[in-house]
């Protein structure tokens, strides 16, 4: 399939998607999201090392990852919380590394210290950070390996430190932070599991920021 360039912006970095399924970076490198080895920052945008076929991109706070056209996920950059799902070494890793165990992949998200992808089963896997429950796994406990949240999903969205979905059904699910009522549930009390925002069955899209989400509906 032709692959939609696309732009996507980290904390203080940027990577875009050539229409020649190549990435490339610009911007802070301090702990290696630029994906070249180096921890220089980049004035102008350079390839990401040894990245081909890729479809989709997503940047976290400071750490990466792309989704090749095989439905394979790589990861890049900072990783002290695991974020990378067990590519790179303790801290960081230079050079985009296959995330382990995930296969069949049509999506990708990447929040400030966690990392979400969607197959295409509608499953919704999640790894990275989650000190408060932004993996949507029932506790706070972090963990460098997917793990299965989800069901029946069909679009999704990392903020900062909470998580949306979109499930086929029409129906928006939130979960993780809500100190700013991210959430969408009327309160500020943060969840550890997804819980479905108010009773539409119409939604379509989803997006978040660092603290709060934004979603259009079907009939606009």
């Amino acid at each position: 399939a032709a692959v939609s360039p696309a732009v996507v912006l980290g904390e203080n970095f940027t990577l875009i998607l050539g229409s020649n399924g190549l990435v490339y970076g610009a911007g802070y490198n301090g702990t290696r999201q630029m994906g070249n080895g180096s921890t220089l920052n980049a004035t102008a945008h350079a390839a990401v090392a040894g990245l081909t076929n890729i479809r989709r991109i997503a940047a976290g706070g400071n750490h990466a990852l792309a989704l090749r056209a095989d439905g394979t996920v790589y990861a890049w950059g900072y990783n002290a919380a695991g974020q990378l799902g067990g590519a790179g070494a303790a801290n960081s890793s230079g050079y985009p590394t296959q995330v382990s165990g995930l296969t069949n992949v049509v999506e990708i998200a990447a929040g400030q210290n966690h990392s979400l992808a969607l197959k295409n089963d509608g499953t919704l896997w999640a790894w990275g950070l989650n000190a408060e429950g932004q993996l949507g796994t029932g506790n706070t406990a972090s963990t460098a390996t997917p793990v299965q949240v989800l069901t029946g999903v069909q679009s999704i969205a990392a903020g900062g430190r909470h998580t949306l979905a979109i499930k086929t059904n029409g129906t928006l699910w939130s979960w993780g932070a809500n100190d700013a009522g991210q959430l969408g549930n009327g309160n500020t009390t943060p969840r550890a599991t997804p819980a479905q925002v108010g009773s539409a069955t119409n939604w379509f899209a989803v997006a978040a920021g660092s603290a709060f989400a934004m979603a259009l509906r079907t009939d606009g």
